[in-house]
């Protein structure tokens, strides 16, 4: 189900303290009373009377409405990692998971946040102490993430759910009409860097999270350029920060390129008719991908019958590619869910309906015919004001200030 932001987590010490931080820390508090965004405390600290932490305490409840602050055993709140610490805060508010995100600053704020399966922000104005989570130098900046990518109104502008074939994308990929003027930024984002990169993953990761996809895969896998031995172009490190915080792994290179493919852009300009083969025999699957950054390789592949990957492309024309994964991974027994930034329009989506000889990790030359369903572009917009809502964002994503 599709959420937004309407509750925040702190961590206290090190998050917010009685210092020369605490105007920004306070607007924020203020900002987030702006979006009716309710602002939860929660502390492991056995306060007494004296303590300075109880002034703040009782000088920011006063101020700011939306704001509790929980002390665990005092006030019957489960002490952190315990997911019971924030499984009871969003109970009390009737509020799911993915309604709610965790801002702190310590390995046990990080682990709190991991074990409730909430979004982590890492406040690092003070000094970082955890290298997980999402890095945020000072109050502003989350203020920024949270009102360009939490508080949206649609999270996926087009959708296919049929069977074994679920595809979503945030937008519409048009580059000959102004109300898709930001397909642009996108390519030049995707394709070299350059424009947005930063805008773009954490838009789509954003709508993973409020939109629980999160909660559905065990793992996240990018599909690889055209060339081959190619790795996606996708901010890798972006990703695998998201994928930690849920404890699902990213498999860099799970799709591997191992023959060169033929380039749509140019096959479009050169008048060279593609089709899905063009996919299908230059890619295969690694049986044995990288495990995490560090270099370790799983010695089994990690694809079974109870496992769901989600792949990630850029853009999606026809589907030719996402096919080509989702035929190859659904070969192994596991299930596979479909993303893409934008949806190019007027094309067509078209499903492989059926492969029989085909070996996931190994390369294969199939031949025609092939069995294809089509899915008319147009009856599958499932958002149509997600892409004026994408434009919005992308302006304020450069001029946004509180």
């Amino acid at each position: 189900m599709s959420q937004k932001l309407k509750c925040v987590i702190f961590g206290d010490r090190y998050v917010i303290q009685d210092d020369e931080y605490l105007p920004e820390i306070e607007k924020l508090l203020k900002f987030l009373d702006s979006r009716s965004i309710k602002a939860i405390i929660l502390s492991n600290d056995d306060f007494t009377e004296h303590d300075d932490r109880v002034k703040l305490r009782e000088k920011l409840i006063e101020k700011h409405q939306y704001l509790d602050w929980h002390i665990a055993d005092a006030d019957k709140t489960l002490r952190k990692p315990s997911p019971g610490a924030v499984h009871s805060i969003l109970n009390q508010f009737h509020l799911n998971n993915n309604e709610a995100i965790y801002i702190g600053n310590s390995d046990i704020d990080m682990q709190t946040a991991v074990n409730s399966k909430l979004l982590f922000l890492n406040a690092t104005w003070y000094e970082q102490q955890t290298k997980y989570g999402f890095n945020f130098q000072q109050p502003k900046d989350i203020a920024h993430f949270i009102d360009i990518f939490c508080l949206r109104e649609h999270l996926w502008s087009y959708e296919i759910k049929d069977g074994d074939l679920e595809y979503y994308a945030l937008g519409i990929y048009g580059t000959r009409e102004e109300k898709y003027d930001y397909s642009l930024d996108a390519r030049e984002a995707a394709k070299f860097g350059r424009g947005h990169p930063d805008f773009w993953i954490k838009y789509l990761l954003s709508a993973v999270y409020f939109s629980g996809l999160h909660e559905r895969i065990n793992y996240i896998a990018p599909y690889p350029g055209h060339e081959q031995g190619s790795t996606s172009s996708m901010e890798t490190e972006t990703i695998t920060t998201f994928a930690k915080c849920f404890r699902k792994s990213y498999l860099l290179d799970l799709i591997q390129r191992h023959t060169t493919s033929q380039k749509s852009s140019y096959a479009r300009t050169s008048g060279i008719h593609l089709d899905h083969f063009n996919q299908l025999n230059t890619v295969l699957l690694n049986q044995y991908p990288l495990q995490n950054e560090r270099g370790n390789r799983y010695k089994h592949s990690p694809l079974k019958r109870d496992k769901t990957v989600l792949v990630i492309d850029d853009f999606c024309t026809q589907g030719y590619s996402l096919e080509a994964a989702r035929v190859y991974i659904q070969k192994t027994g596991a299930k596979v869910i479909l993303l893409s930034l934008l949806k190019t329009i007027w094309k067509d989506y078209e499903k492989i309906l059926e492969i029989e000889k085909l070996s996931p990790f190994k390369t294969n030359q199939l031949q025609p015919p092939l069995k294809k369903k089509k899915y008319p572009f147009w009856n599958y917009i499932r958002e149509e004001d997600a892409s004026q809502e994408i434009r919005s964002k992308l302006r304020e994503y450069d001029t946004w200030s509180w």
